[in-house]
């Protein structure tokens, strides 16, 4: 039996020790953390034209570059970053690397050439690192097994709610800035400034209200050494393969959506004879629904990923992601019977099914957070005991794997067979996951020493609600 008060919030039960206050501060990172990485993405347009004055002709080849050098270097670090938290515990590493994107940021608009925009962007991507690969580990941390699902599809509304917030709040700063009085190039400058400040904000409190007990069994081999185990526990555990599996798969899911969604519209209005900000104002709000989507059906994975076993709920996740994607990959028209902005939500609360964009997108959504969910779950139940950090940490640096292979893949594809052969691509390898996860359930390897099926969490529930 364990001292500790154990916290339950609703269908939640977590870790022996979780306080409200740890709690709270778990869903704030969750929020913050997708709200401060995501905001160098959407600003790079702005540096380039505004800040450097970049040729429009070269910034498709130099955005494109600098995320791929950013994940090479987020690769480089994951795994380390990891394994550093086990030795040290969760709170500094993150609060060091938000510490990290806070003079990334700070120093970003400062960058008078292309070469020290790579430097900047170097630092930014192991702050990155530090941050993304800690949220994942304290989501692993905070929880209790049987209600894992549920908890993450809990943080992942929190991750969603970050988005929109720099999507809607944070993106409006250089307009702010320049309505009080601010040129373009200091508009630029005082919003990643801003930034930086409210990266140091959140770096203090992550450090000193975050859940400290996450890793009681602290290693004492060498920060290398760890990270290697989590490599070798990865290739002795066939459950974790598959989660790795599923890490390099959803990062990439996510990355292909975002990356040639937009870019398939937009030729497509050009071929129609739109202009280009035509066809982005129409394919705006169809990756908001499909991002929608996935925030509201996260708390229902959530549930199903504690309802079925976690190798099944995986399997369910990829099935429903690779129908999505090869739904998107056979639909014709993206555009169909819609021919402006407003004629979206029109269509979607009207006539869905007359819009293939639509409806795949639906689907795909739901897919999107069902893989990450799951796979959440998954990597949760099996990342234990000392090296727990190593192993979130290779998770990590295979997702990051599975966005370069995947973007340039589908790039290639995209140009040189068609323009929805990057989604029939992401929903192959769906399918070929799916496919191992489903023979891995017949062997003996389905499930762990300790099973999670419902029926054994209502017994355990019972039983420590005795204990508590």
């Amino acid at each position: 039996m364990n001292d500790e008060k154990t916290l339950r919030l609703g269908p939640l039960w977590f870790t022996p020790g979780v306080t409200g206050i740890n709690l709270s501060t778990m869903f704030f990172a969750a929020f913050g953390t997708m709200a401060m990485v995501s905001f160098m993405s959407f600003m790079q347009p702005y540096v380039l034209n505004e800040l450097l004055k970049i040729p429009e002709s070269e910034q498709g080849a130099l955005t494109g570059n600098l995320h791929a050098f950013q994940e090479m270097i987020f690769i480089a670090f994951a795994g380390f970053v990891g394994a550093t938290s086990d030795k040290f515990g969760r709170p500094p590493v993150y609060a060091v690397g938000f510490i990290i994107v806070a003079v990334a940021y700070a120093i970003y608009p400062l960058m008078a050439s292309v070469a020290q925009l790579y430097a900047a962007r170097a630092l930014f991507a192991v702050g990155v690192a530090g941050v993304a690969v800690m949220l994942s580990a304290c989501i692993v941390d905070y929880i209790q097994e049987r209600s894992r699902g549920r908890w993450l599809g809990a943080t992942s509304v929190f991750n969603g709610l970050g988005i929109l917030a720099m999507s809607f709040l944070l993106s409006k700063l250089p307009l702010f800035y320049q309505g009080n009085g601010a040129n373009t190039l200091e508009a630029g400058r005082y919003s990643f400034w801003t930034i930086a400040a409210i990266c140091l904000v959140v770096s203090v409190v992550l450090y000193k209200w975050l859940f400290r007990g996450g890793n009681r069994e602290r290693s004492k081999d060498p920060v290398v050494k760890q990270f290697f185990q989590g490599i070798k526990i990865g290739m002795k555990n066939p459950r974790l393969a598959i989660a790795y599996g599923g890490a390099f798969i959803g990062r990439g899911d996510f990355a292909v959506i975002g990356t040639f969604f937009s870019l398939w519209l937009v030729q497509e209005g050009l071929d129609r004879g739109m202009s280009t900000g035509a066809a982005l104002a129409i394919a705006g709000p169809m990756f908001g629904i499909i991002q929608l989507c996935a925030l509201l059906w996260a708390p229902v994975m959530g549930f199903i990923s504690d309802w079925l076993t976690r190798l099944q709920a995986v399997a369910l996740g990829l099935a429903i992601a690779g129908s999505g994607y090869i739904m998107m990959s056979m639909v014709g028209d993206p555009f169909g019977p819609i021919n402006s902005p407003g004629d979206v939500f029109k269509v979607l609360f009207t006539d869905p099914l007359s819009s293939s964009t639509l409806c795949a997108g639906l689907i795909l959504g739901m897919g999107e957070t069902s893989v990450i969910v799951s796979v959440g779950a998954l990597l949760g139940q099996e990342a234990r005991g000392q090296y727990r950090g190593s192993i979130v940490g290779v998770f990590g640096l295979l997702g990051g794997l599975g966005i370069l292979v995947t973007t340039g893949l589908g790039g290639q594809l995209f140009d040189g067979v068609g323009r929805t052969a990057p989604f029939l691509m992401m929903g192959i390898m769906n399918l070929v996951l799916m496919t191992g996860a489903l023979l891995l359930l017949t062997t003996r390897h389905a499930l762990p020493t300790k099973q999670h099926t419902s029926t054994q969490q209502t017994s355990n529930m019972e039983t420590q609600k005795n204990e508590i």
